[in-house]
Protein backbone atom coordinates (compact mmCIF):
# COMPACT_ATOMS: atom_id res chain seq x y z
CA UNK A 1 0.00 0.00 0.00
CA UNK A 2 1.22 3.51 -0.65
CA UNK A 3 1.85 6.33 1.82
CA UNK A 4 -1.27 8.18 0.75
CA UNK A 5 -3.43 5.20 1.68
CA UNK A 6 -1.90 4.95 5.17
CA UNK A 7 -2.30 8.69 5.65
CA UNK A 8 -6.01 8.41 4.87
CA UNK A 9 -6.34 5.52 7.32
CA UNK A 10 -4.77 7.57 10.14
CA UNK A 11 -7.58 10.10 9.72
CA UNK A 12 -10.29 7.47 10.10
CA UNK A 13 -11.75 6.86 13.57
CA UNK A 14 -11.42 3.37 15.06
CA UNK A 15 -15.12 2.38 14.61
CA UNK A 16 -15.01 3.57 11.01
CA UNK A 17 -11.73 1.75 10.46
CA UNK A 18 -13.29 -1.53 11.58
CA UNK A 19 -16.25 -0.95 9.29
CA UNK A 20 -13.89 0.03 6.47
CA UNK A 21 -12.10 -3.32 6.83
CA UNK A 22 -15.45 -5.13 6.64
CA UNK A 23 -16.46 -3.17 3.58
CA UNK A 24 -13.11 -3.80 1.97
CA UNK A 25 -13.48 -7.52 2.54
CA UNK A 26 -16.89 -7.48 0.88
CA UNK A 27 -15.91 -5.29 -2.06
CA UNK A 28 -12.70 -7.17 -2.71
CA UNK A 29 -13.12 -10.75 -1.48
CA UNK A 30 -16.75 -11.40 -2.36
CA UNK A 31 -16.32 -10.82 -6.10
CA UNK A 32 -13.21 -13.02 -6.02
CA UNK A 33 -15.05 -15.83 -4.27
CA UNK A 34 -18.02 -15.66 -6.61
CA UNK A 35 -15.87 -15.62 -9.74
CA UNK A 36 -12.66 -17.28 -8.59
CA UNK A 37 -12.45 -19.57 -11.59
CA UNK A 38 -13.02 -16.68 -13.99
CA UNK A 39 -10.44 -14.19 -12.76
CA UNK A 40 -8.51 -13.15 -15.89
CA UNK A 41 -4.77 -12.74 -16.12
CA UNK A 42 -3.86 -9.05 -15.84
CA UNK A 43 -1.65 -7.61 -18.59
CA UNK A 44 -0.28 -4.07 -18.56
CA UNK A 45 -0.85 -2.22 -21.81
CA UNK A 46 2.37 -1.05 -23.43
CA UNK A 47 3.25 2.55 -22.49
CA UNK A 48 3.92 3.12 -26.20
CA UNK A 49 0.21 3.84 -26.70
CA UNK A 50 -0.09 6.17 -23.68
CA UNK A 51 0.52 9.33 -25.76
CA UNK A 52 -2.48 8.39 -27.91
CA UNK A 53 -4.64 7.70 -24.87
CA UNK A 54 -3.59 11.03 -23.39
CA UNK A 55 -4.49 12.79 -26.64
CA UNK A 56 -7.99 11.32 -26.59
CA UNK A 57 -8.42 12.25 -22.92
CA UNK A 58 -7.09 15.76 -23.48
CA UNK A 59 -9.88 16.34 -26.02
CA UNK A 60 -12.51 16.00 -23.31
CA UNK A 61 -10.63 18.09 -20.73
CA UNK A 62 -12.32 21.53 -20.59
CA UNK A 63 -9.12 23.11 -19.33
CA UNK A 64 -7.19 22.12 -22.45
CA UNK A 65 -7.60 23.59 -25.90
CA UNK A 66 -6.60 20.62 -28.04
CA UNK A 67 -7.34 19.91 -31.70
CA UNK A 68 -7.76 16.32 -32.75
CA UNK A 69 -4.76 14.87 -34.58
CA UNK A 70 -5.39 11.40 -36.08
CA UNK A 71 -1.67 10.77 -36.28
CA UNK A 72 -1.30 10.97 -32.50
CA UNK A 73 -3.81 8.14 -31.91
CA UNK A 74 -2.44 5.73 -34.53
CA UNK A 75 -0.78 3.66 -31.81
CA UNK A 76 -4.10 3.23 -30.01
CA UNK A 77 -5.82 2.13 -33.21
CA UNK A 78 -3.02 -0.35 -33.94
CA UNK A 79 -3.41 -1.77 -30.45
CA UNK A 80 -7.14 -2.23 -31.05
CA UNK A 81 -6.45 -4.12 -34.28
CA UNK A 82 -3.72 -6.30 -32.80
CA UNK A 83 -4.28 -9.85 -31.49
CA UNK A 84 -4.68 -10.19 -27.71
CA UNK A 85 -4.24 -12.95 -25.17
CA UNK A 86 -7.51 -14.82 -24.67
CA UNK A 87 -9.41 -13.91 -21.50
CA UNK A 88 -6.74 -11.42 -20.39
CA UNK A 89 -7.53 -8.19 -18.57
CA UNK A 90 -5.51 -5.38 -20.12
CA UNK A 91 -5.04 -2.22 -18.08
CA UNK A 92 -3.45 1.24 -18.31
CA UNK A 93 -3.60 2.56 -14.72
CA UNK A 94 -0.59 4.84 -15.19
CA UNK A 95 -2.42 6.96 -17.75
CA UNK A 96 -4.63 8.60 -15.11
CA UNK A 97 -3.30 7.18 -11.87
CA UNK A 98 -6.37 5.10 -11.04
CA UNK A 99 -7.61 1.55 -11.64
CA UNK A 100 -8.48 0.76 -15.24
CA UNK A 101 -9.47 -2.00 -17.62
CA UNK A 102 -9.73 -2.57 -21.35
CA UNK A 103 -12.19 -4.83 -23.14
CA UNK A 104 -12.95 -5.40 -26.80
CA UNK A 105 -15.46 -7.42 -28.77
CA UNK A 106 -16.55 -7.70 -32.38
CA UNK A 107 -20.10 -6.92 -33.43
CA UNK A 108 -21.16 -8.74 -36.57
CA UNK A 109 -22.80 -5.70 -38.05
CA UNK A 110 -21.70 -2.60 -39.92
CA UNK A 111 -20.79 0.85 -38.64
CA UNK A 112 -23.84 2.37 -40.32
CA UNK A 113 -26.21 0.19 -38.31
CA UNK A 114 -24.42 1.01 -35.07
CA UNK A 115 -24.68 4.73 -35.83
CA UNK A 116 -28.38 4.40 -36.67
CA UNK A 117 -29.31 2.58 -33.46
CA UNK A 118 -26.76 3.79 -30.89
CA UNK A 119 -26.02 7.35 -32.09
CA UNK A 120 -29.44 8.57 -33.17
CA UNK A 121 -31.46 11.30 -31.40
CA UNK A 122 -34.66 9.43 -32.29
CA UNK A 123 -33.55 6.35 -30.32
CA UNK A 124 -33.00 6.73 -26.55
CA UNK A 125 -29.36 5.99 -25.70
CA UNK A 126 -30.45 3.51 -23.03
CA UNK A 127 -32.19 1.35 -25.66
CA UNK A 128 -28.87 -0.26 -26.63
CA UNK A 129 -27.34 -0.45 -23.13
CA UNK A 130 -30.20 -1.40 -20.76
CA UNK A 131 -28.00 -3.45 -18.41
CA UNK A 132 -25.59 -0.55 -17.81
CA UNK A 133 -27.45 2.76 -17.89
CA UNK A 134 -30.83 3.85 -16.56
CA UNK A 135 -30.81 7.53 -17.56
CA UNK A 136 -28.75 9.25 -20.26
CA UNK A 137 -29.26 12.90 -21.09
CA UNK A 138 -27.35 15.16 -23.48
CA UNK A 139 -26.83 18.80 -22.45
CA UNK A 140 -25.23 21.87 -23.96
CA UNK A 141 -22.43 23.88 -22.32
CA UNK A 142 -25.03 25.75 -20.23
CA UNK A 143 -26.53 22.53 -18.88
CA UNK A 144 -29.69 22.75 -20.98
CA UNK A 145 -31.16 19.67 -22.64
CA UNK A 146 -30.11 19.11 -26.24
CA UNK A 147 -30.48 16.38 -28.82
CA UNK A 148 -27.86 13.71 -29.24
CA UNK A 149 -25.90 14.11 -32.49
CA UNK A 150 -27.10 12.21 -35.55
CA UNK A 151 -23.82 10.48 -36.35
CA UNK A 152 -25.03 8.89 -39.57
CA UNK A 153 -24.74 12.25 -41.33
CA UNK A 154 -21.01 12.35 -40.57
CA UNK A 155 -20.10 8.95 -42.02
CA UNK A 156 -20.39 9.82 -45.70
CA UNK A 157 -17.59 12.35 -46.04
CA UNK A 158 -14.72 12.05 -43.60
CA UNK A 159 -11.95 13.91 -45.35
CA UNK A 160 -11.92 16.05 -42.22
CA UNK A 161 -12.51 14.51 -38.75
CA UNK A 162 -15.66 15.56 -36.91
CA UNK A 163 -15.32 16.60 -33.26
CA UNK A 164 -18.31 17.57 -31.11
CA UNK A 165 -18.34 18.44 -27.41
CA UNK A 166 -21.22 18.25 -24.96
CA UNK A 167 -22.22 17.52 -21.38
CA UNK A 168 -24.16 14.49 -20.24
CA UNK A 169 -26.01 13.32 -17.17
CA UNK A 170 -25.83 9.58 -16.56
CA UNK A 171 -27.46 7.35 -13.98
CA UNK A 172 -26.22 3.78 -14.03
CA UNK A 173 -27.98 0.51 -13.21
CA UNK A 174 -27.36 -1.18 -9.84
CA UNK A 175 -23.94 -2.71 -9.34
CA UNK A 176 -24.23 -6.49 -9.37
CA UNK A 177 -22.06 -6.83 -6.23
CA UNK A 178 -23.02 -3.93 -3.95
CA UNK A 179 -26.42 -2.98 -5.37
CA UNK A 180 -25.42 0.70 -5.47
CA UNK A 181 -26.37 2.98 -8.33
CA UNK A 182 -25.13 6.52 -8.95
CA UNK A 183 -25.88 9.62 -10.99
CA UNK A 184 -23.17 11.95 -12.27
CA UNK A 185 -22.29 14.54 -14.92
CA UNK A 186 -19.82 13.94 -17.73
CA UNK A 187 -17.82 15.99 -20.14
CA UNK A 188 -18.30 14.20 -23.45
CA UNK A 189 -16.44 14.44 -26.76
CA UNK A 190 -17.54 12.68 -29.93
CA UNK A 191 -14.97 12.05 -32.66
CA UNK A 192 -15.77 10.58 -36.07
CA UNK A 193 -12.86 10.04 -38.42
CA UNK A 194 -11.33 7.68 -40.95
CA UNK A 195 -8.40 5.52 -39.93
CA UNK A 196 -6.75 3.87 -42.92
CA UNK A 197 -9.79 2.82 -44.96
CA UNK A 198 -12.17 2.22 -42.07
CA UNK A 199 -14.45 4.65 -40.29
CA UNK A 200 -14.38 5.08 -36.54
CA UNK A 201 -16.87 6.51 -34.04
CA UNK A 202 -15.27 7.43 -30.74
CA UNK A 203 -16.74 8.80 -27.52
CA UNK A 204 -14.49 10.13 -24.77
CA UNK A 205 -15.89 11.01 -21.36
CA UNK A 206 -14.64 12.46 -18.10
CA UNK A 207 -16.63 12.73 -14.89
CA UNK A 208 -17.24 16.38 -13.98
CA UNK A 209 -17.44 15.99 -10.21
CA UNK A 210 -18.28 13.52 -7.46
CA UNK A 211 -21.42 11.50 -8.10
CA UNK A 212 -24.60 11.52 -6.09
CA UNK A 213 -24.46 9.29 -3.03
CA UNK A 214 -24.88 5.62 -3.87
CA UNK A 215 -28.46 4.39 -3.52
CA UNK A 216 -29.85 0.90 -3.06
CA UNK A 217 -30.81 -0.84 -6.27
CA UNK A 218 -31.90 -4.41 -6.84
CA UNK A 219 -31.34 -6.79 -9.75
CA UNK A 220 -34.71 -8.52 -9.72
CA UNK A 221 -33.97 -11.62 -11.77
CA UNK A 222 -30.65 -12.25 -13.44
CA UNK A 223 -28.74 -9.32 -14.86
CA UNK A 224 -29.62 -10.59 -18.34
CA UNK A 225 -33.30 -9.91 -17.58
CA UNK A 226 -32.68 -6.12 -17.43
CA UNK A 227 -35.14 -5.75 -14.57
CA UNK A 228 -34.02 -3.42 -11.80
CA UNK A 229 -35.67 -1.72 -8.84
CA UNK A 230 -34.35 1.71 -7.84
CA UNK A 231 -35.22 2.40 -4.21
CA UNK A 232 -34.06 6.01 -4.04
CA UNK A 233 -32.65 5.23 -0.58
CA UNK A 234 -29.01 5.76 0.35
CA UNK A 235 -26.78 2.75 0.96
CA UNK A 236 -25.74 -0.67 -0.27
CA UNK A 237 -27.84 -3.82 -0.46
CA UNK A 238 -25.10 -5.87 1.22
CA UNK A 239 -26.30 -7.11 4.65
CA UNK A 240 -25.25 -4.83 7.54
CA UNK A 241 -23.96 -2.16 5.13
CA UNK A 242 -27.22 -0.54 4.15
CA UNK A 243 -26.15 2.74 5.75
CA UNK A 244 -22.89 3.22 3.82
CA UNK A 245 -22.43 6.48 1.90
CA UNK A 246 -20.50 5.49 -1.21
CA UNK A 247 -19.58 7.63 -4.20
CA UNK A 248 -18.00 7.53 -7.61
CA UNK A 249 -15.13 9.99 -7.19
CA UNK A 250 -13.70 10.06 -10.70
CA UNK A 251 -14.06 8.22 -14.00
CA UNK A 252 -12.95 8.52 -17.60
CA UNK A 253 -13.62 6.36 -20.63
CA UNK A 254 -12.75 5.97 -24.29
CA UNK A 255 -15.17 3.91 -26.40
CA UNK A 256 -14.16 3.14 -29.98
CA UNK A 257 -16.30 1.58 -32.72
CA UNK A 258 -14.03 0.81 -35.63
CA UNK A 259 -14.90 -0.56 -39.06
CA UNK A 260 -12.22 -3.25 -39.33
CA UNK A 261 -12.89 -4.07 -42.97
CA UNK A 262 -15.05 -1.60 -44.89
CA UNK A 263 -18.05 -3.23 -46.50
CA UNK A 264 -18.04 -6.26 -44.22
CA UNK A 265 -20.36 -6.78 -41.24
CA UNK A 266 -17.72 -6.50 -38.55
CA UNK A 267 -17.07 -3.65 -36.14
CA UNK A 268 -14.43 -3.82 -33.43
CA UNK A 269 -15.81 -2.29 -30.24
CA UNK A 270 -12.99 -1.31 -27.87
CA UNK A 271 -13.38 0.24 -24.44
CA UNK A 272 -10.87 1.80 -22.05
CA UNK A 273 -12.19 2.80 -18.63
CA UNK A 274 -10.69 4.34 -15.49
CA UNK A 275 -12.66 4.47 -12.25
CA UNK A 276 -12.20 5.48 -8.62
CA UNK A 277 -15.10 4.90 -6.23
CA UNK A 278 -15.66 3.89 -2.65
CA UNK A 279 -16.37 5.19 0.81
CA UNK A 280 -14.88 7.85 3.09
CA UNK A 281 -12.68 9.06 0.24
CA UNK A 282 -10.92 5.68 -0.08
CA UNK A 283 -11.00 3.84 -3.40
CA UNK A 284 -12.50 0.34 -3.26
CA UNK A 285 -12.48 -0.39 -6.99
CA UNK A 286 -10.25 -3.08 -8.48
CA UNK A 287 -9.48 -3.68 -12.14
CA UNK A 288 -11.64 -6.78 -12.20
CA UNK A 289 -14.68 -4.74 -11.12
CA UNK A 290 -14.21 -2.37 -14.07
CA UNK A 291 -13.61 -5.29 -16.42
CA UNK A 292 -16.80 -6.95 -15.25
CA UNK A 293 -18.76 -3.77 -15.96
CA UNK A 294 -17.31 -3.48 -19.47
CA UNK A 295 -18.26 -7.07 -20.23
CA UNK A 296 -21.73 -6.39 -18.86
CA UNK A 297 -22.19 -3.59 -21.39
CA UNK A 298 -20.59 -5.58 -24.22
CA UNK A 299 -22.82 -8.62 -23.86
CA UNK A 300 -26.01 -6.59 -23.95
CA UNK A 301 -24.94 -4.29 -26.79
CA UNK A 302 -23.86 -7.22 -28.95
CA UNK A 303 -27.07 -9.14 -28.19
CA UNK A 304 -29.23 -6.22 -29.28
CA UNK A 305 -27.27 -5.16 -32.36
CA UNK A 306 -27.02 -8.69 -33.76
CA UNK A 307 -30.58 -9.74 -32.88
CA UNK A 308 -32.50 -10.83 -35.96
CA UNK A 309 -35.76 -9.64 -34.39
CA UNK A 310 -34.56 -6.06 -33.92
CA UNK A 311 -37.11 -3.89 -35.79
CA UNK A 312 -36.03 -1.35 -38.41
CA UNK A 313 -34.78 1.87 -36.87
CA UNK A 314 -37.76 3.76 -38.33
CA UNK A 315 -40.16 1.51 -36.38
CA UNK A 316 -38.27 2.01 -33.14
CA UNK A 317 -38.14 5.77 -33.66
CA UNK A 318 -41.90 5.96 -34.25
CA UNK A 319 -42.72 3.87 -31.18
CA UNK A 320 -40.34 5.76 -28.91
CA UNK A 321 -41.90 8.99 -30.15
CA UNK A 322 -45.28 7.70 -28.97
CA UNK A 323 -43.82 6.99 -25.52
CA UNK A 324 -42.39 10.52 -25.35
CA UNK A 325 -45.82 11.93 -26.16
CA UNK A 326 -47.51 10.30 -23.15
CA UNK A 327 -48.72 12.84 -20.60
CA UNK A 328 -47.38 12.74 -17.05
CA UNK A 329 -50.69 11.32 -15.82
CA UNK A 330 -50.62 8.60 -18.48
CA UNK A 331 -47.07 7.66 -17.53
CA UNK A 332 -48.01 7.43 -13.85
CA UNK A 333 -50.94 5.16 -14.63
CA UNK A 334 -48.63 2.95 -16.66
CA UNK A 335 -46.25 2.65 -13.71
CA UNK A 336 -49.08 0.92 -11.83
CA UNK A 337 -49.26 -1.61 -14.65
CA UNK A 338 -45.46 -1.90 -14.76
CA UNK A 339 -45.33 -2.67 -11.03
CA UNK A 340 -47.91 -5.42 -11.51
CA UNK A 341 -45.90 -6.91 -14.39
CA UNK A 342 -42.77 -7.03 -12.23
CA UNK A 343 -44.71 -8.55 -9.36
CA UNK A 344 -46.11 -11.31 -11.60
CA UNK A 345 -42.71 -11.83 -13.18
CA UNK A 346 -40.87 -12.39 -9.90
CA UNK A 347 -43.51 -13.19 -7.28
CA UNK A 348 -46.20 -14.78 -9.36
CA UNK A 349 -49.84 -14.53 -8.31
CA UNK A 350 -49.18 -16.47 -5.12
CA UNK A 351 -48.79 -14.84 -1.69
CA UNK A 352 -45.62 -16.86 -0.96
CA UNK A 353 -43.32 -14.83 -3.20
CA UNK A 354 -40.39 -12.81 -1.94
CA UNK A 355 -41.92 -10.66 0.79
CA UNK A 356 -39.36 -7.86 0.62
CA UNK A 357 -39.71 -7.54 -3.14
CA UNK A 358 -43.49 -7.68 -2.95
CA UNK A 359 -43.45 -4.87 -0.36
CA UNK A 360 -41.17 -2.71 -2.51
CA UNK A 361 -43.27 -3.21 -5.63
CA UNK A 362 -46.46 -2.45 -3.71
CA UNK A 363 -45.15 0.89 -2.45
CA UNK A 364 -47.34 3.35 -4.34
CA UNK A 365 -45.28 6.24 -3.00
CA UNK A 366 -42.27 4.92 -4.88
CA UNK A 367 -44.03 4.77 -8.23
CA UNK A 368 -45.82 8.12 -7.81
CA UNK A 369 -42.50 9.76 -6.92
CA UNK A 370 -40.76 8.80 -10.15
CA UNK A 371 -39.68 11.56 -12.51
CA UNK A 372 -40.87 11.70 -16.09
CA UNK A 373 -37.44 10.59 -17.32
CA UNK A 374 -37.48 7.58 -15.00
CA UNK A 375 -40.95 6.53 -16.11
CA UNK A 376 -40.11 6.85 -19.79
CA UNK A 377 -36.90 4.88 -19.24
CA UNK A 378 -38.81 1.99 -17.66
CA UNK A 379 -41.14 1.80 -20.67
CA UNK A 380 -38.26 2.01 -23.16
CA UNK A 381 -36.52 -0.97 -21.57
CA UNK A 382 -39.74 -3.00 -21.39
CA UNK A 383 -40.33 -2.20 -25.06
CA UNK A 384 -36.83 -3.34 -26.05
CA UNK A 385 -37.20 -6.62 -24.18
CA UNK A 386 -40.45 -7.32 -25.97
CA UNK A 387 -39.33 -6.52 -29.51
CA UNK A 388 -36.25 -8.77 -29.33
CA UNK A 389 -38.17 -11.60 -27.70
CA UNK A 390 -36.99 -11.52 -24.08
CA UNK A 391 -40.53 -11.02 -22.77
CA UNK A 392 -44.01 -11.63 -24.26
CA UNK A 393 -44.94 -8.90 -26.73
CA UNK A 394 -48.55 -8.99 -25.57
CA UNK A 395 -47.46 -7.94 -22.08
CA UNK A 396 -45.83 -4.69 -23.19
CA UNK A 397 -48.50 -3.99 -25.79
CA UNK A 398 -51.11 -4.09 -23.04
CA UNK A 399 -48.97 -1.73 -20.98
CA UNK A 400 -48.26 0.73 -23.80
CA UNK A 401 -51.65 0.34 -25.45
CA UNK A 402 -50.22 0.13 -28.93
CA UNK A 403 -48.94 -2.72 -31.05
CA UNK A 404 -45.16 -3.07 -31.10
CA UNK A 405 -44.28 -6.15 -33.15
CA UNK A 406 -45.94 -8.53 -35.58
CA UNK A 407 -47.35 -11.67 -33.99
Amino acid sequence: MNKFFFKRLRNVTKPKLIIFIIIGAIFIILPIQSRASKNPEEVKISPSIYPGLHHFLDLVDPDKNVSFDPGLVAGVMEFIESPKEDHALYFADDTLGMPSAYHEFDSQTDIGKISNYAFNPDIPDIATMPSSVRLFQWMDEKGQRRQAPRVERYLGDLDTPVVENALQYVEITPDTHSGAYYGYNLYQTLVVFKYRQGRAIITISRQVDVSTVGKKGYVLGTDDDWDYFYSGKKGLTIPALGWVSSYMYASSAINIYYEMKPGSPRVRCAMFKWLRAGWSGINMVKRKHIYSGLKRFAGTFKHIMENSALPPVEVLAADFSRIRQFSDDTLRSKMDGYAKILNRRYNGDRPNGKQKLAKMLADKGHWSGMTRDEMEAALVIEYMKAVIGKTPAAEIEELLEFKTVKQ
